[in-house]
């Protein structure tokens, strides 16, 4: 075959890859159906692979003119055949090894064809239109990519990376940002869906990823190993006073004149022990006559150019996302909790910015506050008190040991409140909560005749 029939080949080649991607956007839109693509993506498949085989064929030749040989070797099951400079090319099946040989010769069509940012983006891409997971979980694994993968690493031929070359980035990853355990696991899991997809297309004939073992990088001090139970300690009844104490000199600042509603929040949080997006997501409707009903929360949505991470609310809590009946838990009001709650509601009337369907922790400009903002404010507050507290970790822990255990609450009732059960306790004792809320409740208010009901 002569050059020019070579870039003939190579210009119909070209022609195929804007056909296959005219048919993802159809798919995309739902322009056409899931058979039907599959149909066609075959049909071109097979054409792509016919015309790679021509162009290799006439390349691959020793200098007498002949085929070179390709062998199976069937230890590996691989088969392979020699390049002119002695180098070896595999392939799991003839197609692949024909499809490597194709880029061996330089025939790609597009350098960053094979590099492992195009394999991710496929890889991706595949897992969105294939995978039952929520929007948030590809966010997270966008962010994860972005975080720990280099330029310089994902602009790499997938083809051309080893097992050293993989644990020498993974190394010199972890030394520059000690990823935690999540963290890391997150890394490798994202390097998994890289090479798991280039072993599955053919394109690699092994995936290296298993070669990276956690424990090497755990306690070698590669990996931030601190857990947050090292960190966010249970608070004493005292610490618990400063912090509301603290907040209660913000409040009368000038810069905050008698409103901040992420001190509002944490402050209930000190007595209900909610998750940070749960109580972001509170509304006025969920103040019932004598319980808060605690039963959404505030989850990533998309990050956008103009004002970063964008927060939407979900009308689940965390630990009943995988359930199908989503009923929430109810904590009760008691004097503190209901005299909070009427100091913001009067507050937000005085501003003008109260709306009884609206979220209870509102800015001054209409809008709720997210679990970024709140978490700044926590910390910056822990800071100056000294507490090695970040989120509301430490308030759940001592909601339960400094209020519910001394109430006598069984661990049923316990875990109930604040939503952190196992699955199969709140499955099976569903009726023991909707049972108990008033004995509860009472345990809270001993004079219940003596409180009033709701808000004014």
């Amino acid at each position: 075959m002569e050059r020019l029939e070579i870039n003939e080949t190579l210009s119909q080649l070209e022609l195929l890859q804007k056909m296959k991607a005219m048919l993802d956007e159809e798919i995309r839109y739902g322009i056409i159906g899931l058979a039907e693509a599959t149909e066609q993506e075959a049909k071109m498949k097979r054409q792509e692979r016919k015309l790679i085989k021509e162009a290799v064929d006439a390349i691959h030749v020793s200098k007498n003119g002949k085929p070179r040989n390709i062998k199976l070797n069937e230890a590996k099951g691989l088969y392979y055949t020699n390049m002119p400079d002695k180098s070896q090319v595999y392939g799991k099946t003839l197609d692949a090894l024909y499809e490597n040989l194709f880029h061996a010769y330089g025939l790609s069509l597009d350098y960053h064809e094979l590099s492992v940012g195009e394999i991710f983006k496929q890889a991706f891409k595949r897992k969105q239109f294939n995978s039952t997971n929520k929007e948030n979980s590809f966010t997270r694994n966008l962010k994860t990519y972005k975080t720990y993968f280099s330029s310089d690493f994902t602009d790499r031929d997938i083809t051309q990376i080893t097992k050293d070359d993989l644990l020498s980035y993974t190394k010199s990853m972890c030394e520059k940002f000690h990823p935690s355990k999540k963290e890391f696991l997150a890394y490798k899991g994202i390097l998994n869906l890289i090479f798991e997809y280039a072993f599955d297309k053919d394109i690699r004939s092994d995936n290296p990823v298993p070669c990276i073992h956690n424990e090497d990088y755990y306690k070698d001090g590669y990996c931030n190993c601190i857990t947050r139970e090292n960190v966010d300690n249970i608070l004493s009844t005292e610490e618990i006073d400063n912090v509301r104490t603290t907040i209660r000199e913000r409040l009368s600042s000038y810069k905050y004149k008698g409103y901040d509603p992420n001190g509002f929040a944490i402050i209930l949080s000190t007595y209900i022990g909610t998750r940070v997006g749960e109580v972001c997501s509170l509304k006025w409707s969920d103040i019932k006559e004598f319980f808060i009903w605690i039963h959404s929360q505030m989850v990533e949505g998309e990050r956008k150019a103009s004002q970063g991470m964008t927060w939407k609310y979900c009308p689940y809590t965390k630990n009943e996302r995988s359930m199908s009946s989503k009923k929430g838990r109810y904590f009760p009001i008691t004097k503190d909790t209901r005299a909070l709650l009427q100091e913001v509601k009067e507050k937000q009337i005085e501003l003008g910015i109260y709306d009884e369907d609206g979220y209870i922790f509102m800015r001054t400009n209409g809008t709720p506050i997210n679990p970024n903002c709140y978490t700044k404010a926590l910390k910056k507050i822990m800071d100056n008190l000294g507490y090695h507290v970040t989120n509301n970790h430490a308030f759940r822990k001592s909601v339960n040991s400094n209020i519910l255990i001394p109430m006598g609450l069984d661990e049923v009732q316990r875990a109930d409140l604040l939503g952190h059960s196992p699955e199969v306790n709140l499955n099976n004792y569903t009726y023991k909560r909707l049972d108990d809320t008033n004995e509860i409740y009472q345990r809270f208010n001993p004079k219940t005749n003596e409180n009033t009901v709701g808000l004014d």
